[in-house]
């Protein structure tokens, strides 16, 4: 046989084995597609199995790639332009620009400026921060200048460094932020920060967010051709490519969850089955405690890691920065998780992203971070205690605070926790004997602050706690003594700090989402203030204590009614109750905790309406828009009010309960919890 002869045959042989070895992956792929990273040392295996982590670095891209999971950065801006896996060449949507496909962003405005302004925090410099086999992490960054003349350019006074990470054997890909705000610099208003994910119009159109919340979405162009609602981020589905969805209510508010409960959301592409996941592992970065609601996953198809925002909470959870205030903080990582079976079962990838989801969360705090402002586990402390609750009209003697949430924040007055913004949170649930112990804590100065669901009020220890690293602080008995001037006369809810448990009326029929006809979030659909109205036409709510159920009888907002001219008029809800006698010399307080307001003023009078004076009042409060935002609570308000023993009477009493802000259908409050106390025995 010739020379050339030869050459050509081993071409041949060579071509066909690499045939054979790619039919051989994708047959040993056919299960759901899993890796993880473990600890080096206990990995030489999925080491050896696994390709080495490879960097490549050109004028406009840098590409990191594991084998599993490819994913393209642009040089030196940090955007996401792109992610490779099982043999998809770019999951997200490729009709956008390569800096709009996966970006990390913020909003902010100055003093003085008429508008906020997006920021989609463009780097200008790249650097490689580590690479070695077993993982890369780059970082691009973008630096403010203190010598530009501040008052003529509009540029973002912060530092910021985006950092990406790839794990070998890891199939995804991880990303965390730096924000630096320097001394000397100037007054800075930040509204939200978060990494925003646009996947493939034309692939992704299953979403999941819970274990009852996933469906088939409509997509962007359906909510383009829909008919707005009362806002825009509202939609009626007039002409969707799917049929089934025709006149429903598709609204991106309508899929937020609790920080607490915001573990990982995603979407599912048919073919090939593959799933794309946010996995948040920790939220010691977020702003407002484990019930502050934010946006997951929506139509787009858009997926989202909001580190923190106003929310469901207004314009105070954001970071306001003072002239010359020094400030830093790392949000994230966040983990990019993707996942694909053989199959078409979309449960099948929720389930192995709820996995994943446990395993990254055990994880944390990671050890793979270079950041030194990001301690690792042995950098960081541990605070633990038990939790009592000291009622003397509930029990004689303490009782333990079960599933209480407790947390260290800021230092700060009674509650502060709920509005503090800068610095990070560390939260748990104490257990049924009211053991606590908070793991991971990075190293400062915290108060402790606890509330116990089914009781009143907020809980703070008495002293600051220094927590240096390794140290293990050990509380021992703590005990919460809960707002109390007397017993209870009558009570109406449940102090959870939600309005979950009051009446949520069923939507009109032609403003419905499917999706929540079986959930316990009923509160989600679109509409449902005004359906005060309809149920309460002409007279408002009357309560009477003893007949009524707040469970049926109580509307799950106090909202403003709308007239035949569609103006809100504001409202007043009655209270009626029976006093066997009333004490002309006692005090009486009646204690009114509310979950959520927005631009409310609450005025309340006893028995007479007519009163030109109200007995007592709020005054305006809130700019949670729960209400219109399908949110059952926003930030938690507690008024306790004094009511002298000859304002009541024995007998029949009535409490006129009066939001008096009009104009508006969002305006308004929801109640968490009323209770009336009598004089102090």
């Amino acid at each position: 046989m010739n020379k050339i002869g030869w050459k050509r045959q081993r071409r041949l042989v060579l071509w066909f084995c690499s045939i054979v070895f790619q039919l051989f992956l994708l047959v040993s792929g056919s299960g759901t597609d899993h890796f993880r990273h473990t600890p080096l040392d206990d990995s030489q295996k999925l080491i050896s199995t696994n390709p080495p982590v490879k960097l490549l670095i050109s004028r406009n891209y840098v590409v990191m790639d594991n084998g599993i999971v490819q994913v393209t950065l642009t040089n030196p801006t940090g955007s996401i332009a792109g992610v490779r896996y099982n043999g998809i060449d770019n999951i997200l949507e490729h009709d956008f620009k390569d800096t709009n496909r996966g970006y990390w962003d913020t909003v902010w405005e100055r003093p003085g400026d008429k508008d906020h302004t997006f920021d989609m925090l463009l780097g200008t410099k790249f650097r490689v921060i580590a690479q070695d086999k077993n993982k890369v992490e780059v970082s691009f960054t973008k630096r403010w200048n203190p010598s530009i003349n501040y008052s003529t350019a509009h540029d973002l006074p912060l530092n910021v460094d985006k950092r990406f990470v790839m794990l070998r054997g890891s199939s995804g890909f991880y990303s965390y932020g730096i924000f630096e705000h320097l001394k000397g610099w100037p007054t800075l208003i930040l509204e939200e920060a978060r990494i925003a994910i646009k996947l493939r119009r034309a692939l992704f159109h299953y979403m999941a967010i819970s274990d009852d919340m996933q469906r088939k979405m409509p997509t962007d162009e359906d909510r383009s051709d829909g008919q707005t609602l009362d806002y825009k981020e509202a939609v009626r589905l007039t002409h969707p490519s799917n049929p089934k969805l025709k006149g429903e209510v598709d609204d991106k508010y309508q899929y937020s969850l609790e920080n607490k409960d915001i573990k990982v959301h995603g979407w599912v592409c048919n073919t090939p089955h593959v799933g794309f996941w946010v996995i948040t592992p920790s939220y010691e970065d977020r702003n407002g405690g484990p019930m502050k609601q934010d946006l997951t996953s929506h139509a787009g198809p858009t997926s989202l890691a909001v580190f923190f925002s106003g929310h469901y909470a207004g314009p105070e959870l954001g970071v306001t920065l003072k002239e010359g205030e020094p400030w830093n903080k790392v949000f994230g990582p966040a983990f990019f998780y993707l996942n694909s079976d053989s199959g078409d079962n979309h449960r099948t990838l929720w389930e192995d992203a709820k996995k994943q989801m446990q395993e990254e969360t055990a994880k944390w705090p990671y050890d793979f971070p270079e950041s030194v402002d990001y301690p690792h586990a042995n950098e960081r402390g541990t605070i633990r205690g038990q939790l009592f609750i000291r009622d003397r009209y509930i029990n004689k003697d303490p009782v333990y605070a079960k599933s209480a949430y407790i947390g260290l924040a800021l230092p700060g007055d009674v509650g502060s926790w709920q509005y503090e913004t800068k610095g990070y949170q560390f939260w748990t649930q104490t257990d049924e004997t009211g053991h606590f112990k908070i793991s991971g804590v990075k190293p400062g100065t915290y108060s402790l602050y606890s509330w116990v669901p089914g009781i009143i009020g907020d809980y703070k220890y008495n002293y600051d706690i220094n927590v240096k690293q390794g140290s293990d602080i050990n509380l021992g008995h703590i005990i919460y003594d809960p707002p109390r001037n007397g017993p209870t006369l009558w009570e109406i809810g449940i102090p959870d700090r939600t309005a979950a448990e009051y009446f949520v009326p069923d939507p009109l029929s032609g403003l419905t989402n499917q999706l929540f006809n079986n959930t316990t979030q009923k509160f989600r659909q679109y509409g449902l203030w005004d359906r005060y109205t309809d149920l309460y036409p002409n007279k408002d709510l009357v309560y009477k204590v003893g007949v009524s159920d707040y469970r049926k009888d109580w509307f799950f907002a106090h909202v403003t009614r709308r007239t035949r001219s569609k103006n809100y008029i504001p409202t007043t809800w009655q209270i009626s109750f029976e006093l066997p006698r009333a004490d002309p010399k006692g005090n009486y307080t009646l204690r009114v905790a509310l979950a959520s307001a927005t631009y409310s003023h609450l005025q309340g009078r006893i028995n007479n309406p007519s009163s030109q004076m109200p007995h007592f009042e709020t005054p305006t409060i809130g700019r949670s828009n729960a209400i219109a935002r399908h949110g059952i609570h926003g930030l938690y308000w507690l008024f306790n009010f004094q009511i002298q023993g000859l304002q009541l009477q024995k007998g029949e009493n009535t409490i006129y309960l009066k939001q008096i802000k009009g104009g508006n259908p969002f305006y308004g409050h929801q109640y968490d919890y009323i209770r009336l106390e009598g004089p102090q025995q």
